[in-house]
């Protein structure tokens, strides 16, 4: 039997190309070698290169997306997305894939830009009925101070500041105060050149993963996270700084209700393949965060402990992303 060949796309151009890295590494540990033969390729804006077993560097052709090894040129299958952050989960990277006809696992390029612009996303969303806290959106190009002082007089302490093209927690802050304003927006606009500011709503965080396979959307069991900090910030998701319950200590009739609402959400963004949706639970109602649709993959990750938990090995998981990314292309209109 023929093995199809896979480029684990890794990288990338923002703050979270190391965390794509670890979740890169994880996919290559799990994935199926009897039936997939696998291509770590990493990008960056200096490069980009297939990484081979000994850690050799092959350039890639961006004319063609192809790889030339012992003086044989490779075209690849699909792609399969280990990239968190610019250029893939914001579309940009997918749209040059569609243009070269290459096949890919996941959702569309104009999915993905509008899920990654957070603003964006609660401003769709909001329309079609699920809840989430109030938001304000702010430019680089505005004066610190008018942001300052609209935040001081349209919105309570404490808010979160945020970039809202970015993840990983990267230039997240929870400001208590007005005073702690400009030193985190001045921080925020390291990562992006928007930024939102959000309402804080007290709760219990929760997430859960949503799959779709043969037409089948599918919620997994939702994970409750106990950050030991302020926040489910950087260290607590990739260093150990909290506690994450799966599945979640809630009713059966609450896991139904965020799972429903997760299932909503990922078929109104039009979503494919699979995604991470995260919640604040505030007196038994589930308010929108941010949806993930490339969702960490490392060890530390939520999703591989929710696939666990179904009764799911990795390995399986991720052949049947892959199976849905070729069927995705299979049934796709002419």
């Amino acid at each position: 039997m023929t093995k199809s060949r896979i480029a684990i796309l890794t990288g990338g151009y923002s703050a979270e190309a190391n965390i794509s890295v670890k979740s890169a590494k994880t996919v290559l540990h799990h994935i199926d070698s009897n039936l997939f033969e696998t291509y770590l390729i990493v990008i960056s804006k200096e490069k980009w290169v297939h990484i081979d077993a000994n850690q050799h560097e092959f350039s890639i052709d961006k004319n063609d997306f192809s790889l030339t090894l012992n003086q044989q040129k490779i075209n690849f299958d699909l792609v399969f997305f280990a990239l968190h952050g610019t250029p893939a989960e914001d579309g940009k990277i997918q749209g040059y894939f569609d243009m070269l006809g290459l096949k890919y696992c996941g959702s569309n390029m104009m999915e993905m830009a509008l899920s990654f612009d957070k603003a964006a996303t609660k401003k769709y969303l909001k329309s079609v009925n699920v809840l989430m806290a109030e938001s304000n959106l702010y430019y680089k190009q505005e004066s610190i101070f008018d942001i300052v002082m609209h935040i001081s007089l349209h919105m309570k302490m404490p808010v979160f500041v945020k970039p809202n093209k970015n993840g990983s927690s990267y230039g997240i802050t929870k400001v208590n105060e007005i005073k702690e304003l400009e030193a985190s927006i001045i921080n925020g606009f390291k990562y992006d050149n928007e930024l939102i500011v959000e309402a804080f709503i007290s709760g219990r965080e929760m997430t859960c993963g949503v799959y779709q396979f043969d037409d089948t959307i599918t919620a997994l069991a939702p994970t409750e996270i106990k950050s030991q900090n302020d926040f489910f910030d950087y260290k607590a998701k990739y260093l150990g700084e909290s506690e994450e319950v799966t599945p979640a200590e809630i009713s059966p009739e609450l896991t139904k209700k965020i799972q429903e609402i997760s299932i909503h959400i990922f078929r109104e963004l039009g979503l494919k393949s699979h995604a991470r949706i995260d919640f604040i639970m505030h007196e038994d109602e589930f308010y929108f965060l941010e949806a993930n649709t490339i969702p960490g993959l490392t060890d530390e990750s939520l999703i591989p402990q929710q696939v666990a938990h179904a009764g799911w090995v990795l390995k399986d998981f991720f052949t049947a992303i892959i199976q849905e990314g070729f069927r995705k292309y299979d049934t796709a209109p002419i």
